[in-house]
Order: structure tokens, then sequence, then C-alpha cells
């Protein structure tokens, strides 16, 4: 306030100082707020055009595999569980990978589940970021545990102690007799039975066996029932020439009237294009059989079966 007074006073006076004094201080103000000095018509800073989506992402073919591939941190979740997994698959053999692959086919099923995404998701803004938050936090947990279980395969035994001064020494238990391969002939006619959905952390039955199940007959035809999913019911029949261990071609129901279903690309004319594959995973008993059911493409659906009690 006392710089404005003598700048008034010499305005008065006309002196040359005033004059020069106020320019400086226009100056400075405009400096100052660079809102003041932008032409008109300059749009806010804030105001810049949204970052478009990644490239490519339309031609993704399940709503999930959009959003993760437009979300910039789903893709860097996704490209971390990636590298989890294949230094998880680095520590062991085919076999190993081969359960690893299953265990991430199951664990896609559960987020999926979780976390469903649809094409009307993906046109609300809302919406959108509401399910890639949850996709982010299945994804990162996910990659933890990949990790976690990377780093307990790889810990070599001289990180153990010793031991301890002052403390008794540490009691290793004794380890375990090896279990020997199961021996059990296992035919189609196995498979007969109702099953039902399992947790695949612990192997558990999560359905009643009534509202939803799957029911394999004696005569290889197949009935499947989930009233949360599109792609049910499903009904086939089992590949007469299938090993269960190695897995069993699900083919469509036996067409109405005489009509012949069409075969898919690639397959020779007259051949049915499978549903799904089935997989047994056989034990000492029949009653802890573990059964894994994988669509085929675009389906991308796949669980894990345990027997009804």
């Amino acid at each position: 306030m006392r710089a404005l007074s003598l700048v008034g006073g010499f305005l008065a006076a006309g002196s040359p100082i005033a004059v020069l004094t106020l320019a400086v201080l226009t100056l400075a103000v405009l400096t100052a707020v660079p809102a003041l000095s932008a032409p008109a018509g300059t749009p806010p800073p804030e105001a810049a055009a949204p970052e478009a989506a990644a490239p490519g992402c339309e031609a993704v073919e399940t709503p999930a595999a959009q959003l993760m591939c437009r979300d910039a941190k789903l893709a860097a979740a996704g490209a971390a569980m990636d590298a989890a997994l294949a230094a998880l698959g680095a520590t062991t053999d085919d076999s190993g990978r081969a359960a690893i692959e299953d265990s991430q086919t199951v664990w896609r099923a559960r987020r999926d589940e979780s976390c469903p995404v649809t094409a009307a998701d993906l046109a609300d803004e809302k919406s959108a970021r509401t399910r890639a938050d949850c996709l982010l936090r299945v994804v990162r947990k996910r990659t933890a545990a990949l990790e976690a279980e990377r780093q307990a395969r790889s810990r070599p035994v001289g990180d153990l102690p010793l031991s301890v001064t002052g403390a008794a020494a540490r009691q290793f238990a004794a380890p375990q007799p090896p279990m020997p391969p199961v021996s059990r002939k296992v035919s189609l006619s196995t498979l007969a039975g109702r099953w039902a959905k399992a947790d695949p952390a612990d192997r558990t039955a999560i359905d009643d066996c009534r509202s939803s199940y799957l029911d394999i007959g004696t005569d290889r035809s197949l009935h499947a029932v989930e009233p949360r999913l599109q792609l049910f019911p499903l009904d086939g029949t089992l590949a007469a020439d299938g090993d269960p261990v190695q897995g069993v071609a699900l083919l469509p129901a036996g067409p109405v009237d005489g009509a012949q279903p069409e075969a898919a690309a690639g397959t020779a004319p007259g051949t049915q294009a499978p549903l799904a594959t089935l997989r047994l995973l056989p034990a000492d008993s029949p009653r802890f059989d573990r059964l894994i059911l994988r669509m085929e493409p675009p389906a991308g659906f796949a669980a894990e079966f345990v027997r009804c009690r």
C-alpha cells in the first residue's frame, strides 16, 4: 500500500519515475499470473483432450481383455503377472509348467466370476473404472501369490539358520516317504456321476450339487448347469476314443431329425467341432478324483470339479 501511495504521488506530479515503476509492476503481475497474459480463446491446460486408448484394443475378443488393454495400470499389472508366471515356470519342468497353466486357467475363470466385465461396462466410464479397480486387485493378488511360490521354491537351504546361540537347535520334521504313483486304472466310465465345482485353493466343493453341477451318464452324455453363467446349460457327448487322463473331447449333442452340424474351420468335413475338453486327475480313491473342464475358444471358461458326496 505504501508503494502504491508513492506511485500515485509521482503520477500526480508527472514524474518519469512513476511511469517506469508502473510498467515494472504491470510486467510482474502478468508474469505471476500466466492466464492474464494468454491470448483470448486459449483453453486452460486442464482442458486438454484425454489420452486415447491403446491401438489394437478393439480387436481383443473378451470385454475383460479389452479393459485390461485400454487401462494403463491394468496393462502394467498384467505384464507383471506374466513375468511372475514365466519366472515360476522356470523353476520346474514341463509337467510342472502344465500344472501351472491349468491353475492359471482356473484362476481366470474365478477372476471372471469375481469381476465380470460386459460390453455395456466398457461404454460407461464409471462402470469401467469400477471393473478396472476390481481386476487390478485380483491381478495384483495373483502376482503376489505367484512370486511367493517362486521364492519358496528357489530359496536355498543355506538361508535357514543352522544354530542359534542360547536357544535349542531347530528341529526339522522327518521327510515324508515319496508317494507311489497312482496305479488305479481309469476309463470313460470312471467319469460317470455328478460333480460339483471346487475351489482351486483347497479343492473343496463350492456348489450344492442341486442348482449348479456337472452330470455325466454311463452313456457318455454330459449335462452341466450353472445359472450364474450364460454359457450354461451345457449338453454334449464325450468322444468314445478319448483318454480321461490325457483329455476327452466334449462333442455337441446328437443332431435332431438327421441334420448334421457344421464342422469348425480346420476340421475334416463331417467332423463335429468339440465344445470343451475334460481331463481327469485321478487319485488313489475315486471320491478324491478331480475333473478339469475347459471350454474351447472363444468361450474361455475353465473350472475344476470334485465328486458330489
